[in-house]
């Protein structure tokens, strides 16, 4: 696939929008009557029938357990509201237009942004924790040296993608021409009907979608290649940034008043974010690490963002390279 096909679909993806829970032409650096700064938050939402868009990671249980709110006020904000989005791209396409203030989101579309000029500032990286399943319509397909020769479905310039990529590189089963390029939300019907035999998606999708359906796990990566595990970023803008650079530390936080709860009692929370997710707990439980973070920014998470952006630049997805550590730390 040539550089122009790969950016006009990478510009279909920043395109992409759900307006769930958007509210039009918001600003996301207004100060309320209360004297504080709303917090609203992006993030990439896939949640069962029912559900409604919310962070399920740390911050949204320190949120839901009442923790947010006095933390938020100590540096000067106060929680809004969360945004969900079909995809990593659009949140950063919200972000600058001031409808959210921070954007949760994965390593790939958060390098690809910063790379591609978008004014941005990471405020947490993750440990490389986000699982990646590689999941077949056949059951003789159960690994991935056996894909080779076989139409695969990858969302291109996604952390799936990167690591779809990679592993079938490594177990030497990559072929370009076999592989097709696939929004998230076309996968599924893709695999039940056959167009492809396999598609790599994340691993609390693929848990549901074998809940469901017939499908085989000819990978995990985080068992098999957990060096290829990818991460989550939080960004703001570069103005809100350096308006309030107390964002930091107080999401920062939030997210370890969360991960404090998560490890204290683990059932408690896969019972929550099953029910926020409209999920079975069976299927939460199975597709997560539960390896957090205990630094702001995690080494292995500026490692894996490096590793993104050396993905993209030669995929050309990316027109400009940066230093990863020195953005990370500005």
């Amino acid at each position: 696939m040539s550089t122009s096909t790969l950016r006009r679909i990478t510009g279909v993806l920043t395109a992409t929008l759900l307006a769930t829970g958007l509210a039009a032409c918001s600003d996301a650096d207004a100060t309320n009557d209360t004297g504080l700064t709303p917090v609203s938050v992006g993030l990439p939402w896939n949640g069962g029938a029912g559900s409604t868009p919310r962070d399920t990671g740390p911050f949204g249980y320190a949120e839901s357990l009442g923790l947010a709110e006095p933390i938020l006020e100590k540096y000067g904000f106060e929680f809004d509201r969360y945004v969900g989005f079909n995809n990593g791209p659009p949140v950063i396409q919200a972000l600058q237009s001031g409808d959210i203030t921070v954007g949760a989101l994965g390593d790939v579309p958060a390098v690809q942004a910063k790379g591609n000029g978008q004014a941005i500032t990471p405020i947490t990286v993750d440990r490389p924790a986000a699982g990646i399943w590689f999941i077949t319509n056949d059951p003789a397909l159960d690994s991935i040296d056996k894909l080779t020769g076989k139409k695969i479905g990858l969302q291109f310039g996604s952390n799936f993608d990167r690591y779809g990529r990679a592993a079938l590189d490594r177990y030497g089963a990559l072929d370009e021409n076999n592989l097709v390029n696939l929004l998230f939300a076309d996968a599924l019907p893709a695999l039940q009907k056959g167009s492809v035999s396999a598609v790599a998606v994340p691993a609390n999708v693929a848990a549901v979608w074998l809940e469901n359906n017939d499908f085989t796990v000819a990978s995990k990566a985080e068992i098999d290649d957990p060096d290829l595990l990818s991460t989550s970023v939080a960004v703001t803008t570069d103005e809100f940034h350096s308006a309030h650079p107390e964002i930091e530390d107080a999401y920062w936080e939030v997210k370890q008043a969360g991960i404090a709860e998560i490890r204290k009692d683990l059932d408690a929370y896969i019972a929550w974010a099953a029910d926020q997710q409209k999920v079975s707990e069976s299927s939460f439980r199975a597709s997560s690490t539960w390896d957090f973070a205990d630094e702001r920014i995690d080494p292995d998470g500026v490692t894996t963002l490096q590793n993104s952006l050396a993905f993209l630049v030669e995929q050309g997805i990316v027109d400009n390279d940066f230093d990863v550590r020195d953005w990370v730390n500005s």
